[in-house]
């Protein structure tokens, strides 16, 4: 933030003085109006830099990066701002290519300067400073603990962390005054208990996690999947906790778009719920408690599908193909899934997004919990209405499957994704298409 914030001040500084190149022919009345445009310009560079990682704590710490992605930001700010100058109206803006291109020219030698002697002081801040633990097969985790701690490039401090180093830090208080450390996973049998048990410290423990990858593990990863620090290729295991833009600007979306569904939604209610009624006794609706994000209970609502008191007999059941319980008129609910309509007011409460891993009953959770590795981790996003394993699973998934979908969802957290399973959902809905 106090890159970002220093970068801004240099390129208005910059804009000012190509003003002062044509300050004869610019009238009084449209100095407002360049304030405004030069605006724009600074918050193109900030969107440029950010796409850029011109503000990354990594590159901060390393002088040649540090101005090569301010100057890369600058030049993109730099495109954006002529695209603007040639898609808006004429009169619109009265800032003009000229001024853009001189400020920035004159921002670029003040920028270098700054991010050159800037480096020095982010290498003082101790949340810039890189610590690991590296874990997993002694001989290779030990080799690139040294390899970090002497490669004079990168600010960092690495230590091998034995099975008893382990117990001890688990062990050890939550509240200790000691930043936690990124860790690095180096297993060669990426199977085992073991990698597994190893991975479930380090989220308990650490901050991010690493995983060198083995020879074989690089023909599955994708060319954008692989990172270095400092020269050591490494995989990042995706975090509990997604970032605050996406959670803010999805949560934005959610309210929007369950606000217009459920108003576009009320005909095929009524409908449908006329149809309920009409065909079994019982409730319209049907609510149950559901497991939602950080483990927090709720009651999700959905058309009733099934015959009045289902579990009556046999207590908490997962519904399975072609299910006796579930009437005819549920059936075809299901099929297109016109009995999750109910559920976009769970989206509208925050109970719920558009897009996560569905949201499974306290009972099945626990069972589930016990018996898969790793299950916890679909609390670390809200559940949603639809999901990857409701647009390519079915209703009757194995819960291993659905586990599998749905950690590839969280690995993969994006708007854009999140917008192509609701593409698909539609579909699915449409179509009947993986639902029975």
């Amino acid at each position: 933030m106090f890159c970002l914030l220093t970068d801004a001040l240099i390129v208005w500084i910059g804009l000012n003085l190509a003003t002062l190149t044509r300050l004869e022919t610019l009238p009084s009345e449209s100095l407002l109006l360049l304030q405004r445009d030069r605006l724009m310009c600074l918050l193109l560079y900030v969107v440029s830099g950010l796409a850029a990682g011109a503000f990354r704590g990594a590159r901060l710490t390393d002088r040649f990066d540090s101005m090569y992605y301010a100057g890369i930001a600058l030049l993109g700010a730099v495109v954006l701002a002529f695209l603007s100058v040639a898609l808006l109206p004429r009169d619109f803006m009265t800032i003009s290519r000229r001024e853009i291109g001189l400020g920035m020219l004159f921002s670029a030698p003040m920028l270098a300067l700054w991010r050159y002697f800037a480096t020095s002081l982010a290498t003082r801040f101790t949340a810039l400073y890189r610590s690991f633990y590296v874990l997993g097969a002694a001989a290779e985790a030990k080799r690139i603990a040294k390899a970090l701690v002497v490669n004079p490039d990168v600010p960092a401090d690495a230590e091998y962390l034995s099975a008893q180093s382990r117990r001890s830090i688990a062990a050890q208080d939550a509240a200790q005054d000691e930043p936690r450390r990124d860790a690095i996973v180096c297993v060669t049998d990426k199977t085992s208990a073991e990698f597994l048990r190893l991975l479930e410290f380090c989220e308990a423990h650490c901050r991010r996690v690493f995983v060198y990858p083995s020879v074989y593990d690089t023909l599955l990863f994708q060319h954008s999947s692989l990172l270095a620090i400092g020269g050591v290729p490494l995989v990042e295991v995706a975090g509990r906790e997604p970032q605050g833009a996406y959670v803010f600007v999805k949560r934005c979306i959610d309210i929007a778009v369950s606000l217009v569904g459920l108003l576009l939604a009320a005909p095929v209610c009524l409908v449908a719920a006329a149809a309920i009624s009409a065909t079994s006794p019982g409730g319209v609706f049907y609510t149950q408690e559901r497991i939602g994000r950080r483990g927090q209970i709720f009651k999700i609502y959905k058309f009733r599908t099934m015959v009045s008191d289902a579990e009556a007999r046999t207590g908490p059941v997962w519904a399975g193909k072609n299910d006796a319980r579930v009437t005819p008129v549920g059936r075809f609910l299901r099929k297109h899934r016109i009995d999750e309509i109910p559920q976009l007011w769970n989206v509208l409460r925050g109970d719920m997004s558009l897009v996560g891993p569905r949201p499974e009953r306290p009972h099945f959770h626990e069972e589930f919990s016990k018996a898969l590795s790793l299950f916890d981790r679909r609390l670390a996003v809200r559940p949603g209405l639809t999901s990857l394993s409701h647009v390519l699973g079915s209703y009757s998934s194995d819960p291993a499957d659905r586990l599998r979908y749905d950690l590839v969802y969280i690995g993969t957290l994006s708007l854009l994704n999140d917008l192509k399973i609701m593409f698909s959902t539609v579909r699915v809905v449409l179509g009947g298409k993986g639902a029975q």
